[in-house]
């Protein structure tokens, strides 16, 4: 941290990003305002380059190009049955591609560095407790709570905040600072240029679907593929990041190991209308015998939205559930629905 940074700098440094976006050069601003917020988190410049980030959007998405996607390359885990594993050092984009293509998932062991991700969970844990300020007095609690703000009419945010809160969670883009350390992080160990070369073209997050998770035992979650809310002409892929230990003791996911390449019907008894019901779940179940992995600290979870999943609890789990899902697409065909934030 560079304690010699003043207020008057910092107008400067948010008075330079909007001259550098006004004149369409939006990779400089989100530069300069990552650099400055490296040196020294500040509540202002964490909000000015979340609306940068998703104002650049636009004039990326102009430019991207439509790169024949997937590669078609062999499976590199033949005869695995469940959810092939590898460590982060191993990790490429076509590791991701074949695992994909042919089992669904893939999960990257050791991502994310243990006290890395501590920063992190300390940031979703203000960030809630900021929340619930925020609600009950209702006035805004820098840093941590920010509730983002759209400029585009033909823009807006519906359910999605009070879902996030149904389901234990906060979405990112009203936690800058929490989400501009997990970025930092995904990118200090080359996330940000893997993504690049798993789509072949620019990445974008979905404002509306990249959620902190702070899930208690006893949570619900129906057996869901994200398909069925974001369509399938996409290409996306979710980083599903554990910050805490999850999947013994406290709740952590159900996949079904395999490739879906349609939706699956849903709908059941006492189910969400969204929800693909228990008895069909187990039908794939019985084929491919449902996942439960167990994560460490730092361990993510790769899929895409034609995998059904859900989450994974028992009524022996007593602890709760740190985690960021973070949901990319590639610019050339991200869903309208959504909300982009550029990386």
């Amino acid at each position: 941290m560079n304690a010699g940074i003043s207020a008057l700098d910092f107008a400067g440094i948010l008075r330079q990003s909007d001259e550098l976006a006004t004149a369409g050069s939006w990779d400089e601003a989100i530069k300069l305002l990552s650099d400055s917020n490296r040196r020294e988190e500040h509540p202002d410049v964490e909000k000015r380059l979340m609306e940068v980030r998703h104002r650049a959007f636009a004039d990326i998405a102009a430019r991207a190009t439509v790169p024949d996607w997937p590669k078609s390359l062999p499976d590199y885990f033949p005869g695995e049955t469940s959810i092939p594993e590898i460590p982060a050092s191993e990790l490429t984009a076509d590791i991701i591609t074949s695992a994909i293509a042919h089992h669904g998932s893939l999960m990257v062991r050791g991502l994310l560095d243990q006290h890395v991700a501590q920063g992190i969970r300390d940031a979703i844990d203000h960030t809630f407790n900021s929340a619930a300020i925020v609600r009950r007095l209702r006035t805004q609690v820098p840093p941590w709570y920010l509730p983002f703000s759209l400029h585009r009419e033909d823009q807006k945010f519906g359910a999605e905040r009070s879902y996030a809160r149904r389901g234990g969670g906060v979405l990112a883009i009203d936690a800058p600072r929490a989400l501009f350390r997990h970025m930092e992080a995904l990118s200090a160990v080359g996330f940000d240029r893997l993504l690049e070369d798993y789509f072949g073209e620019r990445v974008a997050l979905s404002a509306k679907k990249t959620t902190l998770r702070r899930t208690e035992p006893g949570a619900l979650g129906g057996w869901h593929q994200d398909g069925s809310f974001l369509g399938t002409d996409i290409r996306s892929l979710n980083i599903w990041t554990a910050l805490s230990p999850c999947g013994v003791d406290a709740p952590g996911l159900e996949i079904i190991p395999c490739r879906l390449n349609s939706l699956v019907k849903m709908g059941g008894p006492d189910i969400f209308d969204w929800a693909v019901s228990n008895e069909t779940a187990a039908r794939y179940g019985a084929s491919y015998s449902i996942a439960r992995p167990v994560f460490e600290t730092g361990d993510a979870l790769l899929f895409d939205e034609m995998t059904l999943h859900r989450t994974g609890v028992n009524d022996s789990m007593t602890k709760t559930r740190y985690a960021i899902e973070m949901w990319c697409f590639a610019a050339s065909t991200y869903p309208q629905e959504q909300i982009p934030i550029c990386w």
